[in-house]
């Protein structure tokens, strides 16, 4: 826990991360050290985190242009704020990615597990994407830039039906009481951790 910190300053940029984790090598037998170093095990690590899981508490549509620009915006901190280090974007969705995102053809390849490129280009989105973009500096860059390519190492867990699944003793998902006094079903959870690689 002492090497766990949360909202702390980006090396540039008046922002904050969500989770800094340090490993303490100096304190590690040597052997586990080489072998996390051989792993991509990196000493110190940035993790932005974003949850979307708003679809029982809300009655309108979901903001899918605005939780993309959030999205993005943690994706380009990590990139152009992080010089050396572990770069971590966890998403954590109680639907599908696209309930809660509008249809791009990148965000596919964002979250398709696996190890591979994205090139996104800011000119084609739309300015409530730009919008929700609150860094003033990065909306520039992209601005400026347009295309910018990650390179990404994707993790993903998804619910899936496999045979021999356990099984509920009563069919379908259980009910729970809202806040508005509806019931809701029990969400299903999609978690993808994406690490952009800074290679050699």
């Amino acid at each position: 826990m002492p090497y766990i910190q949360v909202n702390r300053p980006y090396p540039k940029g008046k922002y904050k991360v969500d989770i800094f984790v340090k490993i303490p090598k100096s304190k590690l037998p040597p052997e586990i050290v080489y072998r996390w170093a051989n792993s991509g095990v990196c000493e110190e690590n940035w993790i932005e985190v974003k949850f979307f899981g708003g679809a029982e508490r809300k009655k309108g549509s979901e903001p899918k242009t605005q939780n993309l620009g959030k999205i993005l915006e943690a994706l380009l901190r990590l990139k152009f704020y992080v010089r050396d280090g572990g770069k971590y974007l966890l998403m954590v969705f109680n639907r599908g990615p696209n309930y809660y995102l509008p249809n791009r053809e990148y965000l596919s390849q964002l979250f398709k597990h696996g190890r591979g490129s994205v090139e996104i280009d800011f000119s084609k989105e739309p300015e409530t994407v730009m919008r929700s973009i609150h860094d003033e500096n990065l909306r520039k860059l992209v601005k400026n830039t347009r295309r910018i390519t990650f390179d990404l190492q994707n993790y993903s867990i998804e619910p899936i039906a496999i045979k021999g699944l356990l099984q509920p003793l009563e069919l379908g998902a259980p009910k729970r009481s809202g806040r508005g006094g509806w019931t809701v079903t029990e969400p299903q959870y999609y978690f993808y951790l994406l690490r952009i690689l800074e290679l050699f």
